[in-house]
């Protein structure tokens, strides 16, 4: 279930989702998100976007996640990823 303002939003597992996370730009970041994407989901897909000063990047994770606990996971998971900033 997803809140956005006072609405409950109910998903259906499987379900496609996409979110971003934001780091700062550290070596093997991304090889680190894949490997946690794969392991709880399917079809996952992850792309990033540097900032203009190269200091921080974005990663876009597109996936089929099977239940809200696999999706759980893989958020909390990839915020114990150093250099984790932010998500949504």
């Amino acid at each position: 279930m997803i809140e956005s303002g006072s609405a409950k939003k109910e998903i259906i597992y499987p379900a496609d989702i996409i979110f971003k996370a934001v780091f700062r730009n550290t070596p093997y970041t991304i090889d680190t998100i894949k490997n946690i994407v794969h392991e709880h989901s399917s079809n996952g897909n992850v792309t990033s976007k540097e900032s203009s000063g190269g200091k921080f990047i974005s990663y876009t994770i597109t996936s089929t996640f099977h239940s809200e606990d696999s999706l759980n996971l893989t958020c909390s998971k990839i915020t114990m990823v150093d250099g984790f900033m932010t998500m949504f």
